[in-house]
């Protein structure tokens, strides 16, 4: 009976995971467009949205490994004998400190330079009516960053709930698609070793194709990275802290958004 409720909190789980991310590639242009307008709780309202789908999202997983505490540990995985696991454990070795301080000066040094271009391009940007909605030709360059800016919050309010969306992020998406989803593919679907990580990081890149291709790529390539962290410690721990520090940078980056101007009555 208990296999049974697990069985069906996965297929819910997967049913409601496309169903989300489905409703949010079709709604995001209409949100972006709902903040141009100078629509005030735009923005928390997705961020309500998206906090939803995690807080929902993780539960169901949880049920549907059955409550077994041991398939959120990347031993059950069996990637130490793999390529993927090999190349893990001789970085680790040869690393140590070093590479967790490579990771954590990358992310620091990312988040400087998006700062000062954010900053700059905040300076030079037009107010405009609530009611226009801001439309310019993008340099090519900016084609290919990833979709993201509209998600920027800017206001105290929205980066204090962003903050919320980024830890619940860190949480609930590393027992989804670190937990629940490599052990899924693995047992029973039967896929093992490299091809097992880079399946699972294509389907975590492709719940982000919101955010335009660039977005999928660089989600696939941040779920490589954060699968190697889960077998280099065993535990969903340190990619817990590392993905919530990630989605936190948004937090206190300056937005690149045109001030909005109320207009005049005629």
């Amino acid at each position: 009976m208990f296999h049974i409720v697990a069985y069906v909190a996965g297929i819910a789980l997967a049913c409601f995971v496309m169903r989300e991310v489905r409703a949010l590639y079709h709604d995001y242009p209409k949100f972006k467009q709902a903040v141009a307008q100078g629509e005030p709780d735009a923005r928390m309202r997705l961020y309500v949205r998206i906090l939803r789908f995690e807080w929902i999202g993780a539960p169901l997983a949880i049920v549907a490994l059955g409550f077994d505490k041991t398939k959120l540990t990347a031993s059950t995985l069996q990637l130490d004998t793999t390529g993927f696991g090999r190349w893990v454990t001789q970085t680790r070795a040869a690393g140590n400190g070093q590479v967790v301080g490579a990771i954590v000066a990358g992310l620091v040094i990312g988040v400087v330079l998006v700062t000062v271009v954010r900053l700059r391009a905040r300076r030079h940007a037009p107010a405009v009516a609530e009611t226009v909605a801001l439309v310019a030709e993008k340099p090519w360059w900016r084609k290919l960053v990833p979709d993201i800016t509209t998600l920027i919050p800017t206001s105290r309010r929205e980066r204090l709930l962003f903050c919320a969306v980024a830890i619940s992020a860190g949480i609930c998406e590393e027992i989804v698609f670190r937990g629940w989803l490599l052990s899924v593919l693995h047992n029973p679907l039967g896929f093992t070793g490299t091809t097992l990580v880079f399946v699972a990081a294509a389907l975590f890149g492709l719940c982000h194709i919101y955010q335009g291709p660039t977005g999928v790529v660089g989600a696939t390539a941040a779920g490589v990275l954060l699968t190697a962290l889960y077998v280099a410690t065993g535990t969903l721990l340190a990619p817990i802290v590392l993905h919530a520090l990630i989605d936190i940078r948004m937090a206190v980056l300056p937005s690149s958004a045109p001030r909005v101007v109320r207009a005049q009555p005629a």
